[in-house]
């Protein structure tokens, strides 16, 4: 590209002076060249725009010959410069006698952009602790209602902001976990405990995701399995309750119950028989000998009883009490059908939804159906599918009127079980589905009463965005903040212009959603995809959620793995680190905690020499970045 302002040569001007004037002159060339449609917003939001074209154009530019001449000189070499490019490059240019070339563009020092940096941080994700700046976010679901202790020492330990995924149970859910967390401060300050801070709410939107639908069903043993240490020996009783008025054996899914399962039982003079401290032994469906300890009367038709060892329990089996009293266990719940894939497999993807995924019969291969059976169209023969985070992959060979034909490429030795309601991504395919769905709309009604922040799922253009904050405004909450996840390919390529458009909005983040992003982008490239959404955001001056898979290891088995301790320590870059749930998850919340104290005061963004980002689309054109 050549500038329209580049200087006049100067005899006495060394090389590297004239090569910083050139590249400082094309980088405004190509900031004033761009849309005036990502040009109107206030000062602040200007001078972050300003930076972040900038930080793009520098980008543009194959900078690695310069860096290595610069750091030879003993100058920066330019690696660290995302929040203040400009100011920056004005910096080492002093050195070498450089002079830049004038311009009207907003553009921040060091100092105001970190300042910009942290007061969207803290409008978005509240007051940092005293001992460290990045923030902790706990993913939360109903069983947290009935662990007060756990709630009060996640508090205790780190956790400033709670996570709820609306994906998953409903507003009288949402509700109870809200009101437990505030439970949970009032005890704290009422005990002198208090850790000065009110916890933040931030609610996921369940947004167009793409997920397996439902199975049939089949009578099978169902297992009841009882929690374990970290070393995989029981670590307490898993608790029911023997029930004469239930009609199946099974599990209980209602939050508000501490009790966990259901035993019908047939006999009902046998269960008002039954007495506190009693045992009663029986074989499971395996055949392995088990026992249920009586622990309360709940009523003359049900019995509080707790189970020592992981059981699979079936109609018929019969539970022998101590004084001769027999009860007989019931119906059990009808379950999913186990249906499992392996490489070289062929699977049916029905496109109406309410078709329920089928074992394989009669010829045909097993099937599931597609929840958004809208996504459908766009994808096409030869293009990659992935199902359960990546766990399963295929590709899809044939496209028939009511299913996609895919062959199964992994798992290779293992068969993997495929179940209702998990994740369908299609890293080939332009899906393009609108964001905000009807089902979302209705939740913000709830959202906005309740949380300080709405995250919004699967973003593809900066209008999803303005459908939101135009859905905030009709509620009369334009002030609540906005976090855009990042976790889809698309996504990612259009990260700067949705930046842009964030800019506009009066509270604005990030999430780098992991999960789905590293199925979308390939876990090969996932490092190098998330240090450039890191360096964008820093560049637009906008805080970020580091999220997915942080400690779980940690947090769901009790011991933590070395990669991801390490994997960890990197959430300082972030101004926020969130955890997933798990049963040992308060031991991942210090440890987390203890490791973002620690890195803070080595903190770096990126490694020194830049090398080629991810593109960004729509935003210069005749762009590198774009080809």
């Amino acid at each position: 590209m050549t500038s329209k302002r580049r200087p006049a040569t100067d005899p006495q001007q060394s090389p590297l002076a004239r090569k910083l004037e050139i590249l400082y002159s094309e980088i405004l060339d190509r900031v004033e060249s761009v849309d005036s449609d990502f040009r109107s917003c206030d000062s602040d939001s200007a001078c972050s725009r300003d930076n972040l074209l900038a930080y793009l154009a520098l980008r543009d530019h194959d900078l690695q010959d310069l860096q290595f001449e610069l750091a030879d000189r003993g100058l920066s070499s330019l690696g660290r410069l995302e929040g203040s490019v400009m100011a920056s490059l004005q910096h080492v240019m002093g050195y070498v006698g450089a002079m830049p070339a004038d311009t009207t563009l907003s553009l921040p020092d060091l100092k105001k952009a970190s300042s910009l940096l942290a007061q969207r941080s803290r409008a978005l994700l509240g007051r940092p602790r005293a001992d460290r700046r990045t923030r902790i976010m706990v993913t939360l679901d109903a069983a947290i209602i009935h662990q007060a202790e756990l709630l009060d020492q996640l508090l205790l330990e780190g956790m400033d902001i709670a996570r709820i995924n609306c994906a998953h149970d409903t507003e009288p859910e949402w509700e109870q976990i809200i009101k437990s967390i505030r439970s949970a401060e009032g005890r704290l300050t009422q005990g002198g405990r208090s850790v000065g801070r009110r916890c933040r709410i931030l609610m996921d939107l369940a947004g167009p995701k793409v997920r397996t639908g439902p199975l049939e069903h089949e009578t099978r043993p169902l297992k009841f399995s009882v929690p374990k240490d970290a070393a995989g020996r029981p670590s307490r009783l898993l608790e029911g309750r023997l029930d004469v008025r239930a009609r199946y054996t099974g599990w209980v899914r209602r939050p508000e119950e501490s009790l966990q399962f259901v035993i019908a039982i047939q006999e009902p003079d046998n269960v008002e028989g039954l007495r506190l401290g009693e045992t009663l032994q029986f074989e499971d469906a395996r055949n392995r000998p088990r026992t249920l300890y009586v622990l309360e009367r709940i009523s003359p038709t049900q019995v509080r009883v707790g189970l020592e060892r992981t059981a699979y329990l079936q109609e018929g089996i019969l539970l022998r009490g101590e004084q001769g009293l027999n009860l007989t266990v019931g119906p059990v719940t009808p379950q999913p059908v186990d249906l499992r894939v392996q490489a070289r497999d062929r699977l049916h993807l029905y496109r109406n939804p309410e078709q329920p995924g089928c074992l394989a019969r009669d010829g045909m291969p097993a099937g599931i159906s597609c929840t958004l059976p809208e996504a459908l169209p766009s994808v096409k023969t030869g293009d990659r599918v992935y199902i359960d985070d990546g766990k399963i992959a295929a590709t899809v060979v044939a496209i028939h009127e009511h299913y996609l034909d895919l062959e199964i490429t992994a798992p290779c030795a293992i068969p993997a079980r495929i179940r209702s309601d998990k994740g369908l991504n299609f890293p080939d395919s332009s899906l393009n589905l609108p964001a905000l769905t009807a089902r979302d709309r209705g939740d913000l009604s709830f959202v906005v009463k309740h949380a300080n922040a709405v995250g919004l799922s699967f973003v593809h253009r900066p209008e999803d965005l303005y459908d939101l904050r135009d859905a905030l405004k009709e509620l009369e909450v334009p002030d609540l903040g906005i976090v855009l996840k990042v976790e889809t390919q698309g996504t990612v390529h259009q990260l700067a212009q949705l930046l842009l458009a964030g800019l506009g909005l009066p509270n604005f983040g990030v999430m780098i959603a992991r999960g789905d992003l590293a199925v979308e982008v390939g876990f090969e490239r996932l490092a190098r995809v998330q240090e450039d959404i890191l360096c964008l955001c820093e560049a637009a001056h906008i805080p970020v959620i580091w999220a997915t898979q942080v400690l779980e290891t940690l947090a769901k088995s009790g011991l933590p793995a070395r990669a991801e301790i390490t994997d960890a320590a990197m959430g300082h870059r972030a101004e926020c680190v969130m955890l997933n749930k798990g049963e040992h998850v308060l031991d991942a919340v210090k440890t987390l905690a203890h490791l973002l104290k620690a890195e803070e005061p080595y903190h770096l963004k990126k490694r020194e020499v830049f090398r080629e980002i991810t593109p960004q689309y729509g935003i210069f054109t005749n762009s590198r970045m774009q080809s």
